[in-house]
């Protein structure tokens, strides 16, 4: 969508016009679902991940000012995947100071969704995507997986061009780290 087409759907948006707004999600549906996917999100909740970005694009339409939509699309979908990680962490660490508590006879069993997800193991670099911790992970997906400039990551993620070489760097030696750690061989370059 073009700058100009895409100003004026958001202008209809920020008067709340259904029809925008089915327009603005229609267009930039495939843009958030790739974001996600990008920033680690399981393939099983993607879409809800999406559908919570939207929710909060509706909701604070009226903030958004001048300015590339697909960047403030990005942080909203940027933070909505961090939010769900950090529940996921603090749901997984519950379970596991349950598990450590309780009896094994008084274990909650595991949710036939829980193994379903064991036995469909995630992409391998999915996998180590998930582990990363978030900054650099998301250095890493626009840059290796997106393949967006230092200047436009730094434009993104708002903060200087240093910090994302910075990140970037780190983030290369935590994916490979986490990636030896799950036996996944990983290409070194020269």
């Amino acid at each position: 969508m073009q700058a100009p087409d895409c100003a004026a759907l958001l202008a209809r948006c920020q008067q709340r016009d259904e029809r925008a707004w089915k327009e603005l999600f229609e267009a930039h549906f495939a843009f958030a679902y790739g974001v996600a996917r990008r920033l680690g999100t399981p393939p099983g909740e993607v879409e809800d991940v999406c559908q919570e970005a939207f929710v909060v694009v509706f909701r604070k339409i009226g903030d958004f000012q001048h300015g590339r939509f697909s960047t403030w699309l990005y942080r909203i979908v940027a933070n909505v995947v961090s939010d769900r990680h950090r529940r996921r962490r603090f749901r997984e660490a519950m379970r596991s100071l349950a598990e450590s508590v309780l009896p094994a006879s008084l274990a909650p069993a595991p949710t036939p969704e829980a193994a379903l997800q064991q036995r469909d193991a995630e992409t391998a670099v999915n996998r180590v995507l998930e582990r990363m911790a978030p900054k650099k992970r998301e250095v890493f997906a626009l840059y290796e997986l997106e393949s967006l400039s230092g200047e436009e990551i730094a434009e993104r993620v708002g903060c200087k061009l240093e910090t994302v070489w910075t990140r970037l760097h780190y983030a290369r030696k935590e994916f490979t780290l986490i990636a030896e750690q799950l036996g996944i061989a990983v290409e070194r370059s020269a």
